[in-house]
C-alpha cells in the first residue's frame, strides 16, 4: 500500500526525519509514537505527498510522490485527518463541511447522503448535522473533521493527534470505530502520545532523532488509563454525596451566575450554558471538566470576559473581567496567535503596547521564563521553530508577563507527548497562589493532580460543584469518572 525508501526530510537543513524505511501493507493498522517536535506530523503529510523527501522515495500502491501526475490519485487513496481542528475545516455546516469532500470526488448525490448518514451516525454525531461549525466544542470539530475523511472512503486514512480533545468516552469510541473500518479493509495509520490508543495496531513505531523503529505493541497495554485505579485511588469510596456550593459569596474571588446562547434568534441558536452559578475561590485552582460540547470552552471565554453572557453576569472581586488586566486566557491552541519574529518580541508585545519601561519589561519578562521553567537561548529564537510543549510555555509565560490575578487554561496539555504536559503542569503548580488558575480540562487525571475544587459541566450544566475529594465520592457514586 504504502512504501517509504530511505527517506530524508530536512527543515532549514535540519534533519527531520533520516533513513525512513517502512512499509504499510493494505488493510494493516500501524501506530505511531514520538515526542512534540520528534517528526510525526513530517511523517504523516509525506504519505500522501502534501510534503515531499528531500532524499529517498515514497510511493503509494506503487506510485512515487515526487511524480505530479500521481498526487491526485494518491490523495484520494490517503486520506489525512489533522492535529488541529479548525486547520481542516471546510464549510459553514457540519453537512457542508461532510460533502465537500464528497462533491469533489464527484460522488452521486443520493450517496452522498447515504454516507452523510452513515459516518455521522457512526462516530456518534447525528445530532450536529445542521450545526454551525464555528460553534462547536474542539472535540466536536475534531469528530467532524474525522466523519468528513471516512465518508471519502479512501483505502487509507492517516490520523495525526485526531483525538486529543477528546474525553476519555470519545476517545474509546472513536478507537471502537477505527478498529471497525480496519476489520472492513481500511489501512489506518495513527499518531498519538496515548499508548491506550494502540492496541489494536499490528504494529507500533516510535520516532526518536529522526529515526524510526519498531516497537512491541503488548508493552503498551500496562499504559492505558484506566479510571481511578490507575490514578491511585483504591478501596471503598461512600457514595451519594449532594453537590457542594459556596452559601455565602466570598469577599473575594469570582462569581459566576450566567446562562449563554450561541446566535439567539436565529436558526444557529444554541444554549450553550443553562444557569450556572459557581464560585471560585481566590488563590486556589478550580478545574472545570466535562464531556465533549459540555460548555468548557463557553465557561472559559466568558470568565475571561472575551464574550458577554445572554443572560447572568461574572463579578470578579467585585468587577467584571476585564480581559488583559484581572484577567487572561491561554486558548486551546496558542501556538495559532504567535505572529512575532522571535519569542522575545512575542512576549514583550503587549507590554509594549501599553508602554511599559525597557527594564520594567525585561525583569518581568526573566521572572515569567523562571517561573515556566524555559531556558534563556530560546528568546532569539523563531515561536514558530519552538517544540508544541515550548510554544505552550511561551504562551503562559507571555500571561505571567501581564501579572493577571486570573488565569483561564483552557486544554493546556492538549496534544503534548508526557514530558512536555509534566513541563507544562509544573509550570502551572509554580504560578498557583500568585495567581488564581482556572484549569479547564477533560483529562481528570491532571485535574485531580493539580486543582483544589472541581466543577463538572454536563450538556451545558453544572452537575457537581465541590472540594477533590467531595468530587471523588461523588464521581465513584455516580460512575462519571469514566467518561472524561
Amino acid at each position: 500500500m504504502i512504501e517509504l525508501e530511505d527517506v530524508h526530510f530536512y527543515r532549514q537543513k535540519k534533519p527531520v526525519l533520516t533513513g525512513v524505511d517502512i512499509h504499510i501493507g493494505k488493510g494493516e493498522c500501524v501506530g505511531i509514537m514520538g515526542a512534540n517536535g520528534s517528526g510525526k506530523t513530517t511523517f504523516a503529510r509525506l504519505l500522501n505527498g502534501l510534503l515531499l523527501p528531500q532524499k529517498g522515495v515514497v510511493r503509494v500502491n506503487g506510485k512515487s510522490t515526487h511524480d505530479s501526475g500521481n498526487l491526485l490519485a494518491i490523495r484520494r487513496s490517503v486520506g489525512i485527518v489533522f492535529q488541529n481542528p479548525d486547520a481542516q475545516a471546510i464549510g459553514e455546516t457540519v453537512e457542508e463541511d461532510v460533502v465537500f469532500g464528497l462533491e469533489n470526488l464527484c460522488v452521486p448525490k443520493p450517496e452522498i447522503d447515504c454516507r452523510i448518514d452513515k459516518y455521522l451516525k457512526m462516530l456518534g454525531i447525528s445530532g450536529l448535522r445542521d450545526r454551525n461549525i464555528s460553534l462547536l466544542s474542539g472535540g466536536q470539530k475534531q469528530l467532524v473533521n474525522l466523519a468528513a475523511v471516512m465518508a471519502m472512503e479512501p483505502e487509507c486514512i492517516v490520523l495525526d493527534e485526531p483525538i486529543s480533545m477528546l474525553d476519555l468516552c470519545s476517545r474509546k469510541h472513536v478507537i471502537k470505530t477505527l478498529s471497525g473500518l480496519n476489520r472492513a479493509g481500511t489501512s489506518i495509520v495513527l499518531i498519538t502520545h496515548d499508548p491506550g490508543d494502540l492496541v489494536d495496531c499490528s504494529r507500533v513505531f516510535t520516532i526518536v532523532g529522526g529515526r524510526i523503529s519498531q516497537t512491541d505493541p503488548e508493552t503498551l497495554v500496562a499504559c492505558e488509563d484506566g479510571g481511578f485505579e490507575s490514578m491511585g485511588y483504591r478501596g471503598s469510596i461512600p457514595v451519594g454525596l449532594e453537590v457542594s456550593r459556596q452559601s455565602e459569596p466570598l469577599s473575594e474571588g469570582t462569581c459566576v451566575n450566567v446562562s449563554h446562547v450561541y446566535e439567539p434568534g436565529t436558526e444557529w441558536a444554541t444554549a450553550a450554558l443553562t444557569d450556572i452559578n459557581l464560585t471560585i475561590e481566590k488563590g486556589g485552582v478550580t478545574g472545570i471538566v466535562g464531556g465533549i460540547g459540555s460548555g468548557k470552552s463557553t465557561l472559559a471565554s466568558l470568565i475571561a470576559g472575551l464574550d458577554t453572557p445572554t443572560t447572568g453576569s461574572i463579578s470578579m472581586d467585585g468587577k467584571p473581567p476585564e480581559p488583559g488586566k484581572n484577567v487572561a486566557i491561554l486558548f486551546q491552541q496558542p501556538e495559532d496567535f504567535f505572529f512575532e519574529k522571535t519569542v522575545r518580541k512575542e512576549m514583550m508585545f503587549g507590554l509594549k503596547m501599553v508602554d511599559v519601561p525597557e527594564d520594567v519589561m525585561q525583569t518581568k519578562m526573566h521572572s515569567a521564563m523562571s517561573q515556566t521553567g524555559l531556558d534563556m537561548e530560546i528568546l532569539d529564537r523563531s515561536p514558530f521553530q519552538l517544540s508544541m510543549g515550548e510554544q505552550r510555555l511561551v504562551a503562559l509565560a507571555s500571561i505571567l508577563m501581564i501579572y493577571p490575578e486570573y488565569i483561564v487554561l483552557d486544554e493546556p496539555t492538549a496534544s503534548l507527548d508526557s514530558t512536555s504536559r509534566k513541563k507544562v503542569l509544573d509550570a502551572i503548580r509554580g504560578v498557583a497562589g500568585s495567581a488564581t488558575i482556572i484549569y479547564i480540562s477533560h483529562h481528570i487525571k491532571d485535574v485531580l493532580d493539580i486543582s483544589d475544587r472541581i466543577a463538572v459541566l454536563k450538556q451545558g450544566n453544572l452537575t457537581f460543584d465541590g472540594t477533590k475529594n467531595q468530587y471523588l465520592n461523588w464521581a465513584s457514586g455516580m460512575h462519571e469518572a469514566e467518561g472524561w
